[in-house]
């Protein structure tokens, strides 16, 4: 028979156990976010703060944000828009989106527009590293949410096709005028099998600064459309040099 001494160090060692796996479960995370299309009464967005009751909140902005720290548990992302107590003072917050996380510890989320329709969350969200191991200086990330297959021409020379919902990243072209300036083209497939020119512009180049560029299709114009967004990490910005008095 189980002395009382035996049972009491088992009960403690699966304490224990389960504690140190509840606690693996939680990752910390350094993140920004990107809200291509903020929804009307949608501008803010909660996650929840772990082992509690708690919300964090914080607002999208149609640019990158500043960096936000939370905790996210059992590998996932999730977003609610805050609501007050019901009548049983329970808390009913409305859930708004969410994303498997990625394998850094600093990431980007990335909201879109989400399906319409009764059921569906009102953001899609997409998660990247955000690092500047996994996207250098220097380095141009594509992300690809249009329905078709995307290329650029950096320069004339042409990058492999990045499919719908994919992403890519590729460096700068070499050649460049004597500003660093470069003419890009970026293209889309059409549905008779034919490249057709969604936009036609000139990039710097510069390894000071990430470069995003997200490709779409715009749902009630059916046109290509293409954003750029200048990245400029803040924790590889370098602390201002005190002056000596």
């Amino acid at each position: 028979m189980m002395s009382v001494k035996s049972f009491a160090c088992k009960c403690l060692l699966v304490a224990l156990v389960a504690t140190d796996s509840s606690a693996q479960n939680v990752r910390k995370i350094a993140f920004r976010t990107l809200c291509l299309e903020r929804i009307a009464g949608f501008e803010k967005v909660a996650i929840p703060v772990a082992a509690t009751d708690e919300l964090q909140e914080f607002e999208l902005f149609t640019d990158i944000s500043p960096v936000i720290e939370g905790e996210f548990t059992n590998g996932e992302a999730i977003f609610y828009l805050r609501k007050p107590p019901g009548l049983d003072g329970k808390a009913a917050h409305q859930l708004v989106g969410r994303v498997p996380l990625s394998k850094s510890n600093r990431q980007l989320f990335l909201f879109s527009a989400g399906e319409r329709g009764e059921g569906k969350l009102p953001y899609q969200v997409r998660s990247f590293d955000d690092d500047t191991a996994s996207f250098p200086l220097g380095t141009i990330r594509t992300i690809n949410l249009a329905p078709v297959p995307v290329r650029f021409h950096l320069s004339g020379e042409l990058t492999p096709e990045i499919p719908t919902s994919r992403h890519a990243y590729f460096p700068h072209s070499k050649q460049v005028n004597d500003y660093n300036m470069y003419p890009v083209v970026i293209e889309f497939l059409s549905s008779n099998g034919q490249w057709v020119k969604g936009q036609s512009v000139s990039w710097k180049a510069t390894d000071r600064r990430r470069e995003i560029v997200v490709t779409a299709v715009d749902p009630r114009f059916k046109q290509p459309t293409v954003r750029m967004y200048s990245d400029f990490p803040p924790w590889t910005e370098k602390p201002p040099t005190s002056v000596a008095r």
